[in-house]
């Protein structure tokens, strides 16, 4: 080895440039502050995740409980003055098993054509026993312990539907009325109107 070789070894060997113990220590702290900061946001992010799916779970199962179904037979009362459904009636209960009062002042009901969706108002008063006005819906008769408009788990309410003079129902049509509780989940029957219309009709 030539002379200039062996004092360039010796430099680089004698060289006390490097990482010292106080650097590393600085750069270990500085890579476990980073790791904890995105530890934290991605926990911060699955407990926030886990929340947000209990909260729809839980509104799931308390608009399930609280839905509405149509019990017995839908039916038709004919016009006066025409050949036609204008009147609806049938019964909706609370859902099986649900437990879940449904407040039926707070619902809308809206008539479905093949061509308009009117929405339907509330006759006044919304409990009656007289027929409801053209384009309004009424109870007729409700099973009620409480409130009177309050249907609880094994109690019915019969709903009269008065369509609207302009949209009556005739021959071979199809009737589509949704009611929409205020919270739950809404009902929907759809039925045909027979070829033959009686005073009233069991519509199908």
């Amino acid at each position: 080895m030539s002379r200039g070789n062996r004092v360039r070894l010796l430099k680089v060997l004698n060289d006390d440039i490097g990482l010292t113990g106080l650097e590393g220590a600085i750069i270990l702290i500085a890579f476990v502050i980073v790791a904890s900061v995105f530890s934290f946001t991605i926990l911060g992010s699955g407990f926030f995740a886990t929340e947000t799916a209990q909260d729809v779970v839980y509104t799931s199962v308390d608009q399930s409980a609280s839905s509405l179904m149509i019990i017995g037979d839908v039916y038709g009362y004919r016009s006066s003055g025409e050949d036609a459904v204008e009147m609806l009636r049938f019964t909706v209960s609370p859902s099986a098993g649900g437990g879940k009062a449904v407040n039926l002042s707070g619902s809308t009901v809206t008539y479905v054509t093949s061509e308009h969706i009117l929405p339907l108002l509330q006759n006044s008063p919304l409990v009656s026993t007289m027929p409801p006005l053209p384009g309004r819906w009424t109870i007729s008769d409700i099973t009620s312990s409480g409130d009177s408009s309050v249907i609880q788990f094994n109690e019915q309410a019969t709903i009269m539907v008065h369509l609207p003079e302009s949209h009556l129902a005739y021959q071979g049509e199809l009737i589509t009325v949704t009611l929409i509780p205020p919270t739950g989940t809404a009902v929907t029957l759809s039925r045909t109107v027979p070829g033959k219309i009686s005073d009233i009709t069991i519509l199908m």
